[in-house]
């Protein structure tokens, strides 16, 4: 009676759970072991009734299985639940198939507890079940889109027993021919390729997923490195014809986890040029980031690489909120004081220019920028000249030029600050102004100013304001407009 009432005013799944849970304890506190209740268990795992919550299901199944594998006096009671385990782990490997994400991640979690309590059980002689860890990997891979649930597993891969094999499956179970034949496979073949981190960060940690187990602690780096680059000729080789998000993937890989790693980096010369040159918006973003590596550290120059840079920058990139990684890139390609002065006059009259017609927190953005550049090349101070109106009917920049050292960027001036410094939004305003006084001694720091959202400058302004205006907080009645808006959040419409 007493539990009955316990069990009072919540709902029958979780009733359900709570039965399963003292089920689990009773069965495995008794002193002689019955299958009976796990048989009903799996049972319920393999029926799916909808009065039981499958997650906490798994849940009850991997406390059972992981203490089961613990005991060391189970060898005449080991062909009772044997069979029973096989069964689950089938199971459960079809539930990392599903198309439910929430069954999928749980049912993970679960069989890579399985196969530490496995590893460590004296019952399998210390042996890592590795044909376990390659057949999740092989549904993964093979199964519906995965890049979620390869990004938890990814949890695991930090771990170097389980780094070292995904690698090994990785080189085994890579798509055959063409991605563009099967996009699906090759997405969630990159995304496992993208959890294989040979940082430093990693191999200094030195964890493993099996601490107990000896047979596996013989990861070496050059070993790892050696098949990672296996990996990437596979995945370069079939990369023929891949739509953009594929392509993008590519570059993902490529940057986060290959090239820190490449023997020969300058073989993707060719792959990046192409990348940057034939793609607009993140292809061309992560082409360039790879070409500024490769730039840095293995002093590759590449002639074109700041023509594309500068035909990279128009109205249209801030609508994309790939944005704030151009203006990054830009600023780390600008930061050296040996480029031709005309080259940067170019792209100081391209940040002025489109400072006019960009959003306040871009056009806050270029004018800092602008500064930063003028305290690199000293030279170019000369552009800040006296007489705006004058400058602009007389510019000789051209702005449709594509070559930026063709644009006459050099003889022409920054009136466009001063007609800046007239803008409604007086932060951009105030920034416009410093071509009035000497130059600050140093740079901006343009890290806060890329995190800055776009509503923030209004936002700032209208608190900083606020005494100035009446406010009105009756809703309209005529004209429905999002809850929240900023304009609804501010304003009343009439």
């Amino acid at each position: 009676m007493k539990r009955r009432a316990s069990f009072e005013g919540s709902s029958l799944t979780e009733q359900n759970t709570r039965r399963m849970r003292l089920q689990a304890n009773a069965m495995l506190n008794a002193s002689t072991f019955d299958p009976t209740p796990l048989a009903k268990f799996i049972l319920n795992l393999r029926q799916k009734p909808a009065n039981i919550d499958q997650n906490d299901l798994m849940a009850v199944l991997e406390v059972i299985f992981t203490n089961l594998l613990k005991r060391e006096s189970l060898d005449t009671q080991a062909l009772q639940w044997d069979s029973l385990y096989t069964e689950t782990w089938v199971l459960l490997l079809d539930r990392i198939g599903s198309t439910s994400q929430v069954e999928t991640l749980m049912a993970l979690k679960v069989c890579m507890s399985l196969i530490k309590g496995e590893a460590e059980s004296p019952l399998v002689e210390g042996d890592w079940p590795i044909g376990k860890l390659k057949s999740i990997l092989e549904i993964l891979i093979n199964g519906p889109e995965r890049t979620i649930v390869l990004k938890e597993f990814g949890k695991y891969t930090k771990y170097l027993d389980v780094l070292n094999l995904s690698i090994k499956f990785a080189l085994e179970l890579a798509p055959t021919g063409d991605y563009q034949h099967d996009t699906i496979k090759a997405l969630n073949y990159l995304s496992l390729v993208n959890q294989l981190d040979l940082g430093k960060a990693v191999l200094s940690a030195q964890k493993y997923h099996v601490d107990t187990n000896k047979s596996h602690r013989s990861f070496t780096y050059e070993k790892a490195r050696k098949k990672l680059n296996k990996i990437w000729r596979g995945i370069i080789a079939s990369s023929n014809g891949i739509d953009e998000d594929l392509h993008r993937m590519v570059l993902v890989v490529l940057l986060e986890r290959i090239l820190p790693h490449m023997e020969d980096p300058i073989g993707v010369t060719d792959f990046l040029m192409n990348s940057l040159h034939e793609y607009d918006g993140p292809i061309a973003l992560l082409a360039l980031q790879g070409i500024f590596v490769l730039m840095q550290k293995q002093n590759i120059t590449y002639p074109d690489v700041y023509e594309k840079l500068y035909q990279m920058f128009h109205a249209r990139v801030f609508s994309n909120k790939y944005k704030s990684r151009l203006f990054y890139l830009a600023d780390i390609f600008l930061t050296s004081t040996h480029l031709p002065e005309n080259l940067v006059a170019a792209f100081v009259k391209r940040f002025a220019r489109l400072a006019l017609k960009s959003p306040p927190k871009d056009a806050v953005i270029m004018i800092r920028f602008i500064c930063n550049l003028l305290l690199r090349h000293t030279g170019l101070q000369k552009l800040i000249r006296g007489d705006p109106l004058a400058e602009q009917i007389s510019d000789p920049y051209n702005e449709k030029e594509k070559d930026p050292v063709k644009t006459e960027a050099l003889n022409s001036s920054l009136w466009e600050l001063h007609f800046l410094q007239k803008n409604a939004i007086p932060e951009v305003a105030n920034a416009a102004t410093f071509i009035n006084n000497p130059l600050p001694i140093m740079e901006f720091d343009l890290g806060p100013l890329l995190d800055v959202e776009d509503s923030r400058i209004f936002d700032d302004l209208l608190k900083s304001k606020a005494k100035q205006y009446m406010l009105s907080y009756e809703n309209t009645k005529t004209l429905a407009l999002a809850k929240h808006d900023t304009v609804t959040k501010h304003f009343d419409l009439v």
